[in-house]
């Protein structure tokens, strides 16, 4: 062991410091002052029964808040609004559900009439190809004809029917005033004076050959030739007609 070593162990603790008493705490006037508060608070007690209890409540703000209403006339609701319950209260809400219904119901209605004028006009159509259709085998079935014997004989309605076949409905009745003036739908008819021969009255009658090589007695190729003809020359059967009508010839 060391000679420090030695007096450390053998020095004795310091001694503890004494504070003057001018530096140490007074505590007879903290109970003084105790006993004094506590004195008034029984006073305090004793005049005033009830005694208000604090409550932590937030101060109060005089101040009104105003919420921005949205105009309904000039407010709609937007095209990909979903409207929940708490909207239902909503003045404009109304509104703009009406105008929306309104709007849908308007768009249903053009859809609808866009889809009833298609129709139409489809329905239209079919029924002309239908009358074209049919108009275009009568034809085809003279044109099969061609140069198959028809006698004299034959019934006056076959054979109108037939040339109605050839013209339409709204040609035939001026086509049927024509023929009757000129023949009287009588194939075998010729005009002393002129030569013009068969129901057309052609003149020169061999030039009913184009329709077909039976055409001094086949009346239905002779209205066959003589629907050519007045489409050719008058353009349509009315056309030769009103021609006839004003110049007693067609």
């Amino acid at each position: 062991m060391t000679a420090a070593a030695h007096r450390h162990r053998h020095r004795a603790a310091p001694a503890p410091r004494v504070l003057p008493s001018w530096c140490r705490a007074r505590t007879a006037m903290p109970v003084v002052a105790l006993g004094v508060v506590a004195a008034s608070v029984l006073t305090s007690a004793g005049a005033s029964p009830r005694v208000p209890v604090a409550t932590a409540q937030p101060p109060q703000d005089d101040r009104v808040v105003a919420l921005a209403v949205p105009d309904p006339d000039t407010v709609t609701a937007p095209a990909d609004a979903t409207w929940t319950a708490p909207d239902a209260d909503v003045a404009w809400l109304e509104q703009a559900i009406e105008a929306e219904l309104a709007r849908i119901a308007a768009d249903q209605a053009e859809a609808e009439r866009l889809a009833a004028e298609a129709a139409a006009a489809a329905a239209a159509q079919e029924e002309a190809a239908r009358q074209t259709a049919r108009r275009e085998a009568a034809r085809g079935a003279a044109r099969q004809q061609g140069a198959a014997s028809v006698p004299v004989s034959t019934p006056v309605g076959d054979v109108k029917e037939y040339a109605a076949s050839l013209v339409g409905a709204e040609q035939f009745g001026c086509l049927d005033a024509l023929f009757t003036r000129e023949s009287g739908w009588n194939p075998s008819a010729k005009n002393k004076s002129s030569g013009a021969y068969g129901i057309p009255q052609a003149l020169p009658a061999s030039k009913m050959a184009s329709a077909g090589a039976d055409w001094q007695t086949n009346p239905h190729t002779q209205v066959r030739w003589g629907v050519s003809y007045v489409n050719a020359r008058y353009g349509s059967a009315c056309g030769a007609w009103a021609h006839s009508e004003s110049h007693g010839w067609y």
